[in-house]
């Protein structure tokens, strides 16, 4: 069997998120995954790339709730190729355990991240409050805008979830005057009910749309796909509480720099109730196609 019979094998249908989650122990410390989503650039979707980094480490650690995740994503990985994590106890303690996992296409590392978990702790509390939106449920789909007469702003979208901007009217076809963006995402289909599971696909999609705060203050919606580059570089992840990845979640998302071709964008989770659920930090490469 050769590299590409083994892609061509299971392909992921771009429906059932659960699908691509899923990854193969080989040994005790050792995963694969032979399940891509492809994006524009002809790479591995980075989403997909920390959720099953997530899950690697996740297998490790059963009995503690998800922390943090930081990535650092070294090379684009190939969709042809299936891609191995190997996971590295770091500490393993009575509040936390840390991992290090790799992913390895053949000879090539294309992520290096590091996983957290903890036990619950109690004690003081406070939340940053979401701004004040309508629910998702309120505003246009992609297919409904027709802002400058166009009908195919669905595009968009990923095949496995939907997605609702607040105010698009802000971005679709003229840079926005901030560089800050507030939008809903929810998977089409349901995940199981599983906490590592619904951990993994908030990992997928904290990796979706999340830089757009930046490049939407210097390039329209319209223009932006054809005519920029975008690649992440890094990213972080905290989890603040449990979450249901596969219902209604708010993005909340501003960029305090772009500067040398790298644009920082924060970001803060919440559901439908408000609650907030975790916070994204990413550095990505923007720049002009050739």
């Amino acid at each position: 069997m050769n590299l590409s019979d083994v892609v061509q094998a299971r392909l992921w249908n771009q429906q059932v998120l659960a699908d691509l989650l899923c990854i193969t122990q080989l040994d005790s410390l050792v995963f694969t995954g032979d399940v891509h989503d492809a994006n524009l650039n002809g790479r591995v979707f980075g989403g997909q790339l920390l959720a099953q980094a997530f899950l690697a480490a996740r297998h490790c650690c059963p009995d503690k709730q998800p922390a943090t995740l930081h990535c650092l994503f070294l090379q684009g990985a190939l969709p042809t190729l299936p891609i191995t994590y190997q996971v590295t106890p770091l500490q393993e303690g009575k509040r936390f355990a840390s991992f290090h996992v790799s992913g390895l296409q053949q000879t090539r590392r294309v992520i290096d991240v590091q996983v957290s978990f903890q036990a619950p702790i109690g004690g003081f509390f406070h939340v940053q409050a979401p701004p004040q939106v309508p629910d998702p449920e309120e505003l246009p789909t992609m297919t409904q805008l027709r802002q400058g007469g166009r009908a195919d702003w669905g595009r968009f979208e990923k095949n496995c979830a939907q997605l609702r901007i607040v105010e698009p009217q802000r971005y679709l076809c003229q840079p926005s005057n901030e560089p800050n963006l507030v939008f809903w995402v929810k998977l089409h289909e349901r995940l199981p009910e599983d906490d590592a599971v619904q951990a993994a696909g908030l990992a997928y999609l904290s990796d979706f749309w999340v830089n757009s705060a930046a490049i939407l203050h210097h390039v329209s919606l319209i223009e932006a796909r054809d005519r920029l580059f975008i690649a992440s570089l890094n990213h972080s992840l905290w989890f603040h509480r449990p979450c249901r990845a596969d219902q209604w979640l708010l993005f909340v998302c501003d960029s305090p720099s772009l500067q040398s071709g790298r644009a920082l964008s924060n970001v803060r989770v919440y559901d439908q109730h408000r609650q907030l659920l975790a916070s994204i930090a990413q550095d990505c490469l923007m720049d002009e196609r050739d």
